[in-house]
């Protein structure tokens, strides 16, 4: 059963498919949500009161809203000197360990200013228990990715990932290094890996130091053994700058996929290429006006692409690899934030004016179902 958790004027909601929307939350301020895999709980943050945080979960059923971490529980986590201290500790990123209802997250520090970093730590909160564990101190972490049974973990930093087991040990520091990615912007950049769907290895791309060097140096695509062993170069991408490369590999870790700046730059002319994952049997999927790669169907065969400008192809389309395309709008700025429970039904919010749609399509299907709309931030799904 399909359910979504989104955050609608600033609370939580909840559709459930054949049986519509309801409200879980009242007392707003929600600003993230994540639902577990078995849709029985979703884990949020609310801001009660301006730099100062709380992560909370409620059941999907209504009950047990509970606080998971307090804000001094994330004041805690800061490990610098006081006359460092930002304003308040907010969170970087939650995830669900896969088949449980622990919660995993990281920390950022607050500030008036711009400015958008995490601390590279790693945390733990039983939805269940309230059992809370610190598996890694502030740098000593990372953003967090799931092995897809939840035995393990990439940890993602700036120059760095690591592996670890989800309980913390086992740590396998640093089995790829490459140089900080600069992004001309006040956040700092990690690559996200990607794991098998076996659990027995990842593959990443890292983009180059630095994106604006002329000539553009390439991103490197590696994999990463879980043994510990240093991880395997896999050849080169010459993809365009600050489009990262996060979403270039398949799920099935068997392809890339990536845009690249071709003619006179002024033109903004792309081409979107699709390879094996070694880079091998590179070919040209099409040409387009800042044309952009999206990201992989759940198939491996099948990827979103957005081609903008005042062409034929202008629009948002699912390619095939080897095939033609399924045009999803012909206006490439309507729709954002797609995601597919599986390979012929897809998610995403739609832009209404001022206010955004929260939809569900199958695919080449006619019509889609209206989820809800309004004033709708960010949402997530399980199935």
């Amino acid at each position: 059963m399909l359910r979504v958790a989104y955050i609608k004027n600033k609370n939580v909601w909840l559709w459930t498919e054949g049986l519509g929307s309801v409200q879980l939350t009242a007392s707003a301020n929600v600003q993230d949500l994540v639902i577990s895999d078995d849709g029985q709980v979703i884990a949020f943050v609310r801001e009660p009161s301006y730099f100062s945080p709380e992560i909370w979960a409620i059941n999907t059923d209504g009950s047990g809203e509970r606080m998971l971490a307090s804000s001094t529980d994330l004041w805690a986590t800061y490990t610098g000197s006081p006359g460092d201290a930002p304003g308040g500790i907010g969170v970087y990123q939650m995830i669900w360990r896969p088949g449980s209802h622990i919660l995993y997250y990281n920390t950022r520090p607050l500030y008036e200013g711009p400015g958008y970093m995490g601390y590279y730590d790693l945390h733990s909160v039983n939805a269940d228990s309230l059992e809370k564990a610190t598996l890694f101190s502030a740098g000593d972490g990372g953003v967090a990715y799931f092995s897809p049974d939840g035995l393990q973990i990439a940890l993602s930093k700036p120059t760095s990932i690591s592996l670890v087991n989800s309980d913390g040990s086992n740590l396998r520091r640093n089995v790829l290094t490459y140089g900080n990615v600069i992004t001309y912007s006040e956040y700092l950049y990690h690559p996200s890996p990607v794991w098998a769907p076996d659990s027995s290895g990842l593959r990443v791309v890292v983009p180059p130091a630095d994106p604006l060097a002329s000539p553009l140096p390439p991103s490197t695509l590696w994999y990463i053994p879980t043994n510990g062993s240093p991880a395997v170069f896999s050849g080169n991408l010459l993809a365009i700058p600050f489009a990262w490369p996060d979403t270039a590999i398949s799920p099935n870790l068997g392809r890339v996929a990536y845009a690249k700046t071709v003619g006179d730059p002024g033109a903004n002319m792309r081409e979107l290429h699709v390879a094996n994952a070694d880079t091998s049997g590179d070919a040209i999927y099409m040409t387009g006006e800042s044309l952009e790669f999206i990201g992989w169907l759940p198939n491996s065969t099948q990827f979103v692409f957005i081609v903008r400008g005042s062409g034929a192809t202008t629009g948002t389309h699912v390619g095939m690899v080897g095939g033609g395309y399924t045009t999803l709008s012909t206006d490439p700025t309507l729709m954002t934030d797609i995601s597919w429970p599986d390979e012929t039904h897809f998610l995403y919010r739609w832009r209404s004016g001022s206010n955004w749609e929260l939809r569900y399509n199958l695919l080449g299907g006619a019509g889609s179902t209206l989820i809800d709309s309004g004033k709708i931030w960010t949402y997530d799904f399980s199935k």
